[in-house]
């Protein structure tokens, strides 16, 4: 509502979810691990979300909001304080949003969250729409892996998130953030991003302060800051830091894991042929990052990896990191990159789900060069006449009097899983038959051959 009094006047939409369940069973909702957590209404259930305790024991306001050209001074001194009064800070990377994809932005953005981490002491966990951040020494590999360990989960407890750009795609992270600030009224939750008043930035509403800004602007200004404090501010070294230690030790462990894991499958896989060269989704992901890290960084500037909704971008989101480099890690915790890794992510995030993939791609592509695109084989059938806009007798979109000209060419990479393998992660996954499981959510593909 503030945001529509300031920015947006007009109708306020309130969308009310359906359990997601979806499933003849009763009893608790899926993901929900409040207190009392049923399916009927109950008017207590409003009071135990994240943050309800801060805000009704303090007095103050849910959120301390800072907008463009108002009081976004005060907020780095505001926010410089959180930092130095805290012992256990991290730094979340969602969507950066780079405009249009620019590799020199994207370095030089990248740069500027590296060099901050390092100074305030924090890790970093970049989500995979952050791209070339993933590179950088502060960034914890993998994770989403880490996270999902019962001991590092409970153990975590930060009292102090600094996130840079929404939305999250993991919902490891988001599940962290939820538990921290819901567990801990001290903890602070940080969004700094551009102002989007037409998004839902904060939708497990965990945020505490908003700070409505450039995320390099912004970040350089902090760091200014915290570095005129002297070396006391500059020496604090948060004590999440051993995350680090731990992300590299999986990385050095991650490709034998994949290898092991997708043997096992392969081995199951009961239509496999003898000609035929199956690979996982893990192996896929690996492949390219393989590719990636390979690659010169001249090569790969002003490219863009397009991650396809449903599994290619939770693929990404656990298996997309550099390639572990060999060199003597027991230097400085978090300096220096590892490898190249210059590459914009995008993603379609939001109600559309996996419709206009292929057009969407299309679209990174007439801008930036070169562009590979990741998509299921539903995906890919959903938007097939998508294709159609990459023949080069099409006149441009922005004059369609001018001369036909040749689009940007795109590298599409279909993961022919055999139908919509994400639902088989939904509860209603286990009644199979006796809900037509297969018919209804599998939306099976196998009478469909790619290669014709």
């Amino acid at each position: 509502l503030q945001r529509v009094i300031l920015y947006l006047a007009g109708p306020v939409h309130l969308n009310v979810q359906f359990r997601e369940n979806l499933a003849p069973d009763q009893g608790p909702i899926r993901n929900d691990n409040r207190i009392g957590s049923v399916t009927k209404f109950h008017t207590l259930r409003f009071t135990d979300v994240p943050g309800f305790a801060r805000w009704s024991q303090s007095g103050s306001r849910w959120q301390r909001a800072f907008y463009p050209d108002k009081n976004v001074n005060h907020s780095i001194i505001e926010v410089a304080e959180l930092i130095l009064q805290s012992r256990r800070g991290i730094i979340v990377a969602g969507n950066l949003r780079l405009s249009n994809n620019d590799a020199n932005e994207a370095d030089s953005l990248t740069s500027i969250i590296s060099h901050f981490a390092t100074v305030a002491g924090m890790p970093i966990l970049a989500g995979v729409q952050s791209g070339a951040l993933r590179r950088e020494r502060p960034v914890i590999p993998f994770a989403e892996h880490l996270l999902k360990h019962p001991s590092i989960s409970k153990g975590l407890r930060p009292d102090f998130i600094l996130q840079l750009g929404s939305p999250l795609i993991s919902t490891e992270i988001s599940k962290m953030i939820t538990n921290a600030v819901m567990h801990n009224v001290q903890t602070s939750h940080v969004l700094v991003q551009r102002l989007y008043p037409y998004e839902r930035a904060d939708p497990e509403f965990t945020v505490t302060h908003r700070v409505s800004s450039d995320i390099g602007d912004f970040l350089k200004s902090l760091t200014s800051y915290i570095e005129s404090l002297g070396q006391q501010a500059t020496m604090k070294c948060s004590e999440l830091t051993p995350l680090l230690h731990l992300g590299r030790e999986l990385q050095k462990e991650m490709p034998s894991i994949i290898e092991e894991t997708s043997r096992a499958v392969n081995s199951q896989t009961v239509e496999k042929t003898p000609n035929d060269s199956i690979l996982t989704e893990p192996e896929i992901m690996s492949a390219i990052s393989d590719v990636l890290s390979e690659l010169s960084s001249e090569k790969l500037r002003g490219s863009s990896l397009f991650l396809s909704n449903s599994m290619p971008v939770r693929d990404g989101e656990f298996f997309l990191y550099p390639r572990q480099v060999t060199e003597n890690d027991q230097t400085a915790h978090m300096q220096t990159s590892l490898s190249g890794f210059p590459l914009s992510v995008n993603v379609n995030r939001g109600a559309s789900g996996i419709d206009g993939i292929i057009s969407t791609a299309i679209g990174c592509g007439d801008t930036f060069t070169p562009t590979t695109l990741v998509c299921g084989d539903v995906s890919a059938l959903h938007d097939l006449n998508g294709l159609y806009g990459l023949t080069s007798d099409l006149p441009s979109l922005s004059n369609a009097q001018s001369k036909p000209h040749s689009r940007v060419p795109l590298t599409t990479i279909i993961v022919n899983n055999g139908g919509g393998a994400i639902f088989s992660f939904l509860p209603i996954a286990k009644h199979g038959q006796d809900v037509g499981f297969e018919e209804f959510w599998g939306t099976p593909t196998k009478s469909i051959s790619f290669r014709k």
